[in-house]
């Protein structure tokens, strides 16, 4: 009879990578490898890492910063549910039509209040 080898059985950590890959257009990988050589122009000392610089850059971005950019990626009509869930709010229920049909005749102003049609006649 044969005798059972015993099998060896390894376990392996899965490796943690301290780098990644980062998808970027084309132009801002170039802005960023202009500043880094900018930045590596120097007499003395190493060479400054793109990692170094994408972390000071993150470090000076404020809330204002991030309030602008989630304005900039709202489509219009993004804009108009915002105004029509707005107003619902300070006026009550109205169905979406309704409110259409008021913002396209001029009875809201960009407040989204009423507009009282006769103070505006005289």
């Amino acid at each position: 009879m044969e005798q059972a080898k015993p099998i060896k059985v390894t376990k392996t950590k899965p490796k943690m990578d301290s780098y990644v890959s980062l998808r970027l257009k084309r132009d801002t990988k170039r802005r960023l490898l202009m500043e880094l050589t900018k930045a590596n122009k120097k007499d003395l000392g190493r060479k400054i890492k793109s990692d170094e610089l994408l972390n000071l850059a993150l470090s000076l971005i404020e809330t204002k910063h991030i309030l602008d950019l989630r304005e900039k990626s709202l489509s219009n009509t993004d804009r108009l549910d915002r105004q029509y869930h707005d107003y619902s709010k300070q006026h009550g229920p109205i169905s979406k039509d309704d409110f259409l049909g008021r913002l396209m005749r001029g009875e809201l102003s960009k407040g989204l209040m009423p507009i009282d049609i006769d103070q505006n006649n005289n």
